[in-house]
């Protein structure tokens, strides 16, 4: 907010938007790179090209704690499953990681460019149907963003704001394997997974590529789509008993109505919650929200991972503690 202020010290739309920043519920978020060289970043090219060398710095970072925690080396991954959508880059995130982090060469790959803040949930979805499918294998999962090249120096409109605001810089990843292969030790089992392109939803959210770079932009349907969603989400559900719930924290609101649709304490965002006051970390998020929950103690009873992205999408699974 104190770089908004100083740009522009005396619109007349500054105060709602100091307001609408505070109510994000966001403290203070991570970049790749410092505010005066994100502002100076150039053209839509450059900031694509920062976007993508940051994330992927991150992503080798992270992918390679992952490793180091299952006690896994990289010739042990058999699939990659990769979520990244703030850069253009060709060959994406997935090919570049095989080299980055030791991957077999014949590694299968899995990447998702568009799934955005969904992407975490999806990721893991794929992953598991992979074990699924092919017992014995570990499948890696790396999320990235550089949400950073939404915060713009050009004309301030509300979305803008919110979303310069609103989003931050990180990478994510965990290994996912088969109880056949399972390393002992806490963790989470995923008994099942949903995924859902929420009807008539086109109005809620969306990114455009602008001279200056990637925008967030959001409509009409945008507060109400993750309510519309909740339906669906336990109609799937079909009346199994949830005790916790890792929700995308895409907001203070978003959260509060999951959880509430959950039929879950308010307590039950905490993590979320917590997550948020680090910025919305988009597809990394809900990994970032996992990580949470785990660091407080292996949870009590089944629990259901939520993840919301522009389309409208949803994704969820169901997931059961493992001692």
């Amino acid at each position: 907010m104190t770089d908004l202020e100083r740009r522009h010290p005396d619109h007349p739309r500054m105060g709602l938007w100091v307001r609408m920043l505070r109510r994000t519920g966001v403290v203070a978020r991570p970049w790749v790179a410092p505010l005066a060289e994100t502002l100076a970043g150039g053209d839509a090219g450059a900031r694509s090209r920062a976007a993508w060398a940051g994330a992927l710095g991150l992503a080798v970072d992270a992918g390679r704690e992952a490793l180091e925690r299952a006690g896994l080396g990289p010739a042990d991954v058999d699939c990659l499953v990769t979520t990244h959508t703030t850069s253009w880059s060709v060959p994406g995130l997935d090919v570049a990681l095989v080299g980055a982090l030791g991957l077999r060469p014949d590694v299968e790959r899995i990447g998702l460019a568009t799934a955005a803040c969904a992407g975490g949930v999806q990721a893991l979805a794929l992953a598991v149907r992979h074990v699924q499918a092919r017992p014995g294998s570990r499948v890696l999962v790396v999320g990235a963003e550089a949400l950073s090249t939404l915060y713009q120096p050009g004309p301030p409109t509300l979305q803008r704001v919110l979303y310069g605001g609103l989003f931050g810089d990180s990478a994510g990843a965990v290994v996912v394997a088969g109880a056949d292969v399972h390393p002992g030790g806490p963790g989470l089992a995923v008994s099942d997974t949903w995924q859902l392109v929420l009807p008539e939803s086109d109005d809620a959210y969306w990114s455009v590529l602008t001279a200056q770079g990637i925008e967030f932009d959001s409509g009409a349907g945008a507060t109400s789509a993750p309510g519309r969603v909740l339906p669906y989400l336990t109609g799937w559900l079909g009346g199994r008993a949830v005790r916790w719930a890792a929700v995308h924290p895409g907001g203070p609101g978003i959260i509060a109505r999951t959880v509430a649709g959950l039929d879950l304490p308010e307590s039950a965002g905490a993590h979320s919650l917590a997550s948020l006051a680090g910025g919305n970390l988009g597809g990394v998020a809900v990994l970032d929200v996992l990580r949470r929950t785990m660091a407080a103690g292996t949870p009590a009873g089944p629990g259901v991972a939520v993840g919301y992205g522009p389309g409208f999408t949803a994704g969820a699974l169901l997931l059961e503690p493992v001692e």
